[in-house]
């Protein structure tokens, strides 16, 4: 079970919290790849704690369908498949773009100016080509708007969805275009969010999902189609 060295930021978290982000950030990363067996003893060792911690950590991430415990036998990290791709996104295209449509008449300035830096943060990343960037500002993008609904259930079912969603794209797909039409549609929404125009800031949150879903899907096929090509090539 391949643990990186320790971190120094989670200091004033319980130790469950601790161990379930790190553990978390490990899978959508993929430093802990799907399938690999987690040991509570190794992480309990890691982390300095009693298993109890440990195991409590893990329960959240089951709920989360992170991880897979089977009694008896092993803890693994979940697998994951191209079905999941749309299993993700359409829920969580219906659940942001009703977000945004409560958001609009919610939204105090303030969160508005940070929706503003959110959008610039995520063009110079992408600029940049910093992938991990370009995902920490995209997330913060959307997360604004889900935390401005003022809907806590809304709130934490996104949650839940962009978990698996970081994972698929770490797994997946890395996509120069891709980002670059986000980075158009993330203008259109803010326009429409400062307009406080619900129902078209609620469709192009909608729109720019499935977009990117659909973009996932072709590419990973893409990628997988050309994997089987190179695996049944005849050697030279």
């Amino acid at each position: 079970m391949p643990i990186p060295e320790k971190g120094n930021d989670l200091c004033r978290l319980s130790a469950k919290d601790i161990i379930y982000r790190t553990v978390c950030e490990w899978i959508i990363t993929g430093v802990l790849r799907p399938g690999e067996k987690i040991l509570d003893s190794e992480l309990a060792r890691h982390f300095s704690v009693s298993r109890t911690p440990v195991r409590e950590a893990l329960q959240v991430l089951e709920s989360q369908k992170l991880i897979c415990v089977r009694p008896g036998r092993a803890t693994v990290v979940a697998e994951l498949d191209v079905d999941d791709i749309e299993k993700c996104y359409r829920p969580l295209a219906a659940i942001q773009g009703l977000a945004a449509e409560l958001a609009c008449g919610r939204l105090t300035e303030e969160a508005l100016a940070a929706l503003e830096e959110a959008h610039a943060g995520f063009a110079a990343a992408c600029g940049a080509d910093s992938a991990g960037e370009v995902i920490a500002w995209d997330n913060r993008f959307h997360e604004i708007i889900v935390r401005a609904s003022g809907n806590e259930y809304v709130e934490d079912f996104s949650h839940l969805m962009i978990l698996h969603i970081q994972r698929i794209k770490y797994h997946y797909f890395h996509n120069d275009r891709m980002r670059k039409a986000s980075d158009s549609e993330h203008r259109e929404i803010l326009q429409a969010m400062k307009a406080r125009d619900g129902a078209l800031a609620g469709q192009l949150v909608r729109s720019h999902w499935l977009r990117v879903m659909e973009d996932s899907l072709q590419g990973t096929m893409a990628r997988l189609r050309a994997a089987g090509a190179a695996d049944s090539a005849p050697a030279e």
